[in-house]
């Protein structure tokens, strides 16, 4: 489920720390790539897992507050709507989720104070105090309060933020990619069935992901001259990196995948310049990119195949 601007980032960064380094390993450097890949399966089991601790949490919280030695009447009398909830007991009794956790050796038994944190502020919110305050009950009510749940508040929350940077250096950009996942997984969820994802299951896409990263490393020196011809007076040592980056990874798809339009290849990485380079990057690379294509054209050297790809 992994889509393909997602894979284009994750090969960007790794392509980016390579030009760092200049690892001559290849396959040391592939191994590393697919195991980050790996990692944001880690991120999607996490974030749902968060949801079944802060309700187990939440649980212990209102044992404990039962305890005191002046108890109020809420204390003794807690509203449990929010332990009874209908689709995180689903998680909860999901096999596979709870494999996969173990499988992974996923856990927060080392980060009580996240979930504590998160549960406090949950609990402040508008929306909480409005949900275990309606009668209305049901699968349905139970995961509709989740969905605004996650998206509108927990996926935000600083404390959350923090953790997630602390265990992964990838996890700030695979975040709303993965958020967007849990968020479809809890839309097709039912009181039947959770619609868990499988999110790096395709060969063809593992395939894609490979060979751009193994092309642009591969074919860097052949691309830099091919770009460097094309900036005319402007030195190709002062062209930013990440636009050098940029280009290679897109001549890559241009010379070596067959398979992916033109056009699709130039505005992807088009996009990503907006966001992973300097202000003026979109109209420089664009610019060097549109010249390439034509002299390549030219030379022959771009082939397309398949309905809808021949320019």
């Amino acid at each position: 489920m992994l889509n393909r601007r997602h894979l284009r980032i994750r090969v960007l960064q790794f392509v980016y720390s390579w030009n760092k380094s200049k690892d001559t390993d290849i396959v040391k450097v592939e191994k590393q790539f697919l195991k980050s890949l790996e990692k944001v399966e880690e991120l999607y089991i996490l974030l749902l897992l968060i949801l079944i601790e802060v309700r187990d949490f939440a649980e212990d919280f209102q044992e404990d507050a039962k305890k005191k030695k002046l108890p109020s009447d809420e204390d003794l009398n807690p509203k449990t709507k929010f332990l009874d909830n209908l689709f995180i007991q689903k998680l909860k009794d999901d096999t596979s989720l709870m494999s996969k956790a173990n499988e992974l050796k996923l856990s927060f038994s080392d980060s009580r104070s996240l979930i504590k944190a998160i549960y406090l502020e949950i609990i402040k919110t508008p929306l909480y105090e409005n949900y275990i305050s309606e009668e209305e009950t049901g699968f349905d009510v139970d995961k509709k309060f989740i969905l605004k749940l996650f998206s509108k508040h927990i996926i935000d929350m600083a404390a959350l933020q923090d953790f997630l940077n602390e265990q992964d250096i990838y996890w700030d950009d695979d975040l709303p990619f993965v958020s967007s996942m849990i968020v479809k997984t809890i839309k097709e969820s039912s009181d039947s069935n959770t619609s868990l994802f499988d999110l790096f299951n395709n060969k063809e896409e593992k395939d894609f992901a490979l060979n751009l990263l193994r092309f642009s490393i591969i074919h860097s020196d052949e691309y830099t001259e091919l770009i460097s011809s094309k900036t005319k007076n402007w030195d190709i040592d002062r062209v930013a990196l990440m636009d050098l980056i940029l280009m290679q990874m897109a001549l890559t798809e241009l010379l070596k995948m067959p398979q992916i339009p033109v056009k699709v290849s130039i505005n992807e990485y088009l996009e990503l310049a907006k966001y992973y380079s300097t202000p003026n990057s979109k109209n420089f690379v664009n610019g060097i990119l549109d010249n390439l294509y034509i002299e390549l054209k030219r030379k022959g050297l771009i082939t397309k195949t398949g309905r809808g790809l021949i320019e």
